[in-house]
């Protein structure tokens, strides 16, 4: 058996067609199977959704530390404290 998934977003429609009904639902889906206007959509597996969900922790830890760095100048800058080096390298 073939399976496809199709974001419903990418479904062609016509502006202003709003009617849902389960019945017309499934014959546009099957017109427009048979035409090849559909758009596949890939699904991850567990490797790539594993390192995508390191990525989004890299990045959230990135963000974290750039809140802090902010903060900490702030913090310095209010009781007049001067670094006089680089910033943060």
């Amino acid at each position: 058996m073939d399976c496809i998934v199709v974001a419903p977003s990418l479904v062609p429609g016509k502006p202003g067609d709003r009617v849902k009904t389960d019945r017309r639902d499934a014959a546009r889906l099957a017109h427009f199977l048979r035409s090849g206007d559909l758009t596949e959509v890939y699904v991850p597996d567990e490797a790539v959704e594993a390192i995508r969900d390191l990525e989004r922790a890299r990045d959230d830890a990135k963000c974290a530390e750039r809140v802090a760095r902010h903060q900490l100048s702030k913090f310095l800058l209010r009781h007049d404290r001067h670094w006089d080096g680089t910033t943060w390298t």
